[in-house]
């Protein structure tokens, strides 16, 4: 259970930062009166800023406490180390809480709450009647957020809420900081936020931390992402783990992918995906095999254009961190998030750090792009512009396992048989751009088969770099039983084989005779 202390706002206000340290340390709690102000240091960070809880009761020392009507809590900095927590349902400023899970115990570690979770511990709103926070008030805002630089060789500190696009709560960095630790577009930033700012200027930061999770000095002599050599993925990113899919059946997704469809360290993979073919779901399970088996990579899903209410439950899963764009946003903010996305990715495997990005769509990014992009005078099948998909193949062509170092692996889909003459061009210009294929079937979806994965047509290129040798003749094995038969009896044969082989390790003993 999360603990936090806390104290009167005046106090905490007044006091300085050693007293709040020390307050934070012994955990302790001061009821205030009714009607009275409270102000909550929840993950070791004193919160300025006010509001009401809407529900899940009032927050006190040791954990969710009982009903606190009308007590303020803080606004910012209610983030989950562990990555994990979710929204039962929001609307304007308010929400209400889902999930409320354990975080330790005080004292916290200065630097702990850097990462953002998914989003909030418990519901709040807005207090219009609350004083605003003082501007001499230095913040305690671990996690700042992600660095643009700006041509003048200075730059601003987006924030991931405002689409990392300009907005009031971007903070100034200097370019003599950039200079200093060599800092990028795509940075994420740790520290603290202090002093006044000027009128219509923003507030600068004070103290750098951490840059993308890593002390400061390592950003400096890092090699540029373009010039890290590429390699073939030879580390697979191991999937299978123990999955109840509806009904408290096992969900085999993601064995049947880490055997006839291997994703490695480093792969560029492409989920061509018909519409209700179960596209979501496979996003789920591969995202969720991905923060259980390996927890060393970095896992961003990227949702753009897609539905809110897929978006809601992708954030409701937990796996990840979710960066989304909805359909009701304009194709510049589609194009701004994805690219921003990207950079972040780029920074953090030039440091030699493993990233994991789950893209959904390719489809409609281009779309995005075909839109906002500057026409050439020449237009291809479909109404798309000829210039309008060369930025979203360096986007995808970004991802490569580093000679140096550092992998960046993307999983993208690609959408099919919608309809449009577009999204076919769109499909047919990335097709064979990337290095492994994971074709969904309609058919097989119609019939309830699922996971609803056409196997002979899904594969990865170099799958011997990936696969043991006994898993590599098991795979080639079944493709050759299936030659000539329809996906749906391919698939129907296969899980029948799985539900009497609990894990791939029992298949592969079970078939060891026979291969």
């Amino acid at each position: 259970m999360c603990t936090a202390g806390r104290v009167s706002a005046p106090a905490a206000v007044q006091g300085q930062e050693e007293e709040d340290q020390d307050e934070r340390g012994r955990g302790q709690e001061e009821t205030a009166g009714e009607g009275g102000r409270t102000l909550f240091f929840v993950g070791g960070c004193p919160m300025r800023s006010r509001a009401r809880i809407l529900g899940g009761g009032g927050l006190v020392a040791g954990g969710l406490g009982p009903h606190a009507t009308g007590v303020a809590a803080g606004v910012g900095g209610l983030r989950c180390a562990s990555g994990h927590g979710s929204l039962l349902s929001s609307g304007g400023f308010g929400c209400r809480l889902r999930k409320y899970l354990s975080c330790g115990t005080p004292p916290f570690p200065r630097g702990s709450w850097r990462r953002p979770g998914v989003d909030f511990l418990f519901g709040i709103r807005r207090d219009s009647t609350d004083p605003p926070p003082s501007q001499d008030a230095v913040t305690d805002d671990r996690w700042l957020g992600v660095l643009e630089v700006l041509s003048s060789g200075s730059g601003f500190i987006r924030r991931k809420e405002a689409g990392y696009a300009p907005s009031n709560d971007d903070i100034y960095v200097s370019g003599k900081l950039i200079n200093r630790f060599e800092l990028r577009t795509g940075d994420e930033l740790s520290g603290t936020v202090g002093g006044r700012p000027r009128n219509g200027k923003a507030p600068p930061i004070q103290r750098l931390e951490l840059v993308n999770d890593c002390p400061p000095e390592e950003a400096k002599g890092r090699p540029q992402f373009d010039r890290l050599a590429a390699m073939h993925p030879d580390e697979q990113l191991r999937l299978e783990c123990d999955i109840v899919g509806p009904g408290g059946q096992p969900d085999h997704t993601n064995r049947v992918i880490d055997l006839f469809c291997p994703l490695g360290k480093g792969q560029r993979s492409m989920i061509v995906a018909p519409a209700k073919a179960g596209k979501t779901t496979v996003l789920q399970r591969v995202a969720e095999g991905v923060v259980r088996n390996h927890p060393e990579c970095h896992l961003m899903v990227l949702l753009v254009d897609e539905r809110p209410e897929e978006i809601t439950e992708m954030e409701m899963c937990g796996f990840g961190e979710v960066i989304s764009s909805s359909f009701d946003f304009p194709p510049e903010r589609h194009v701004a998030l994805a690219e921003m996305t990207i950079e972040r990715a780029r920074r953090r495997v030039e440091m030699k750090q493993d990233v994991v990005v789950i893209l959904d769509s390719i489809t409609r990014l281009a779309r995005a792009y075909n839109t906002t992009e500057d026409g050439s005078g020449r237009t291809m099948s479909g109404g798309l512009d000829a210039n309008a998909l060369e930025r979203p193949k360096r986007l995808l062509g970004s991802a490569r396992k580093s000679r140096e170092g550092g992998s960046l692996t993307i999983v993208a889909t690609a959408l099919v048989d919608t309809g449009s003459r577009m999204d076919q061009v769109i499909f047919e210009e990335f097709k064979g751009t990337g290095n492994s294929e994971l074709v969904l079937s309609r058919d097989l979806a119609d019939r309830r088969i699922f996971p609803a994965i056409d196997l002979v047509a899904s594969a990865t290129r170099r799958e011997e770099l990936l696969l043991s040798e006994e898993a590599l003749l098991l795979s080639r094995a079944y493709r050759r039983q299936m030659s000539g038969r329809s996906s749906a009896e391919a698939m129907t044969e296969l899980l029948g084989v799985m539900k009497r082989a609990p894990t791939n390790k029992d298949l592969l003993e079970m078939s060891r005779a026979n291969l």
